[in-house]
This record gives C-alpha cells, structure tokens and sequence, in this order.
C-alpha cells in the first residue's frame, strides 16, 4: 500500500465519523476525498456521499448510510487505477479484489469461482471493520 492510499482511506475513516462536514475534505497530488449530501438529514431520501477522485475522475463513491460502495476504472485500466480500486475494495469491503489475466482485468468475489470479467464499475457491500488488517495498515503509514 502506496502513502497515498493509506492517506486516502484515513480520510474517507474520517469522514464515516463526521457525517456533517460537506465539500472537500482532502487533496493530495493526485488523489481527493470529498464528501456531499442530498436531500434533508433525518428524511427519506437524504443520501449522504463520499467521493474519491483520481486526477479528477470519480473512481469511488461511497454510501455510509446504506451500506454500499460503487467503484469505476473511468475508462482508465491503468497500475494507478488498479491499485487504488484495490485498496478501497480491500479495506471497505470483504473479499472482493480486482486481477489482471492476459491482459484483462477481473472482478473477483469471495472466492475464485465468483470471478468475473470486470466491466468498468462495479458495486459492492460497504463494511468497516475495525480489525481489518489493510485499515490497521493503512493508519499506520498515513
């Protein structure tokens, strides 16, 4: 895990607990994490968001309140775009991962037998567990 990832996941930590701040939260080189509300707190249909940009494309969304996370490789297949989607998906969420086989990238479930041809977005169950391994990591090199 790059600095930069472990960063990016400590703000998006952040923001899990500060469900009132709105607007940018953090930027760093190429990376950004900002958070944003629609609708009314404590009314149906309010949404509260926190998105994660890279080099100003939306490669993450993540939906505290519903337990959900959806992520793109923005029509860029890159090392980058990889490893960042990979970080998310390791540390919010349980299993999933994105390979690389012959050149084409993978979207890998739980197990081996779920993996699929990775289509440019996919969405997943957001969890935050406090003893995950990639989280204890990541707070240690932010």
């Amino acid at each position: 895990m790059r600095k930069i990832e472990a960063q990016t996941v400590q703000a998006v930590r952040e923001l899990l607990w500060n469900p009132t701040f709105s607007g940018r939260y953090w930027k760093a080189g190429n990376m950004e994490v900002e958070q944003s509300h629609n609708g009314v707190h404590g009314t149906p249909g309010y949404s509260r968001q926190i998105h994660i940009k890279l080099h100003g494309n939306e490669i993450a969304c993540v939906w505290p309140d519903h337990n959900y996370v959806w992520l793109s490789d923005c029509g860029y297949q890159t090392r980058t775009t990889k490893s960042r989607l990979n970080v998310i998906l390791g540390c919010f969420t349980s299993g999933f991962s994105i390979t690389q086989k012959n050149w084409e990238w993978m979207f890998k479930g739980i197990t081996w037998d779920e993996c699929r041809e990775w289509c440019g977005s996919v969405s997943c169950t957001f969890k935050l567990h406090a003893d995950n391994w990639m989280l204890k990591q990541a707070a240690i090199l932010a």
